[in-house]
């Protein structure tokens, strides 16, 4: 099957006599050569059923110049040349088409601009996902003296890679569609899923596999159009860099930071609400605080609850057993301050996460992103700047 839109093409613009410009082949195993149009080519050089789009005024403009009488053409008139339009007949044909046939589809009269001609190319291929359907476009390389005919299967990958990489960017999230010479798809995908799944023991592998993959492809010269995506790709996640020698409870913050850029609120609260908590008993911990044995065999949340508890002061008299150090009234009054500060920020914290988690339906948060916002940039203080680094009255 070979479908053809109809254009305006092949006439002198001053004398209105057919006039011809020279068709480069070579692509296609065919005969090079001066032809009127696109049009003209296919019927000289096809033996298939034709299919030619057009609106009446292309119709009658190229039966002045060509033969349509013939039993394997059919003229498909349409009101105007949309793109709209021009879609609804295409996918008609297509649909209807049998297993294994091949098609070929000529926008070249249809759409003079590539980049247009590209994306109405990948959304067939993305509607129809038919592996026989070869989008064929005769690119201008002399106005109306000289063309050259080149098949838009790459393009349809490119804008295809394009709308990917921007949904990656967006999301973090990369769902393998396609597979592309040249570039690791792969790695896009395994690094999203093990980001997304809390995975950290692969994370950090898959983020070198993916900036390997990245700079591999911005040394290629068919992705050059997508560099700025990998730009910004690397640019974001330039923070897994040296990932797995960070303390996980700063692995924590520079995600929660990451979700928040990406307006994943809930999330950026979730890992904020980890970090925090176990900055405090990894502090508490290197400050001998807790027993060596007990920090090892005891069950990590426990841990963080009790000394966000002890931070928060409720019930001290509790910390005086098990592994605890037996000074911690002393403890508290000597750190009290700092105790103070972050206990302030976790509540704070805590409440906003624990109304979204459980879905409030009766408190609005319009200023979600504000208060989250302060919030990151809070305990990021508190980390960074270690101030449980040294506690007093051990």
């Amino acid at each position: 099957m070979i479908i053809s839109i109809l254009g305006t093409a092949g006439k002198d613009k001053d004398t209105q006599k057919a006039i011809t410009a020279y068709y480069d082949a070579e692509v296609l195993n065919k005969k090079s050569g001066n032809y009127y149009n696109s049009t003209h080519f296919l019927l000289e050089n096809y033996n298939d059923n034709f299919f030619f789009i057009g609106t009446k005024k292309a119709i009658k403009y190229q039966k002045d110049i060509l033969d349509f009488n013939k039993d394997n053409i059919k003229l498909i008139p349409i009101d105007d040349n949309s793109l709209d339009n021009i879609f609804e007949e295409v996918y008609k044909l297509i649909s209807q088409v049998k297993d294994n046939e091949k098609v070929l589809l000529d926008i070249t009269h249809g759409f003079r601009h590539q980049p247009i001609s590209a994306i109405f190319s990948a959304t067939l291929h993305k509607f129809l996902n038919n592996s026989n359907l070869d989008i064929l476009f005769a690119k201008q390389i002399v106005a109306f003296k000289e063309y050259e005919y080149i098949y838009l299967t790459n393009y349809v990958e490119i804008t295809q890679l394009s709308l990917l990489l921007t949904g990656f960017i967006r999301t973090l999230n990369f769902v393998n569609t396609i597979e592309i010479e040249g570039l690791n798809t792969i790695a896009f995908e395994k690094f999203s899923k093990a980001l997304l799944s809390n995975d950290f023991k692969t994370l950090s592998s898959s983020y070198k596999n993916l900036k390997a993959s990245i700079q591999q492809a911005k040394k290629d010269s068919r992705f050059k159009h997508l560099n700025h995506l990998f730009d910004n790709i690397e640019e974001s996640l330039n923070i897994f860099e040296n990932f797995e020698q960070k303390e996980i409870y700063q692995k924590y913050l520079l995600l929660s930071k990451l979700m928040y850029s990406k307006n994943y609120y809930l999330l950026s609260l979730t890992y904020l609400f980890e970090a925090i908590r176990l900055y405090v008993s990894y502090s508490f911990y290197n400050n001998k605080i807790i027993d060596k044995k007990y920090w090892k065999n005891s069950d990590m949340y426990k841990i963080n609850s009790n000394i966000i508890s002890f931070i928060n002061q409720e019930n001290i008299d509790n910390y005086k057993k098990g592994y605890y150090d037996n000074n911690f009234p002393q403890l508290y009054i000597s750190n009290k301050n700092i105790f103070k500060k972050i206990a302030t920020e976790y509540e704070k914290l805590r409440k906003l996460r624990n109304n979204l988690t459980h879905i409030n339906a009766d408190e609005s948060k319009p200023n979600i992103k504000k208060e989250l916002e302060d919030l990151i940039n809070n305990i990021d203080n508190i980390i960074n700047t270690d101030i449980l680094k040294t506690l007093k009255g051990k």
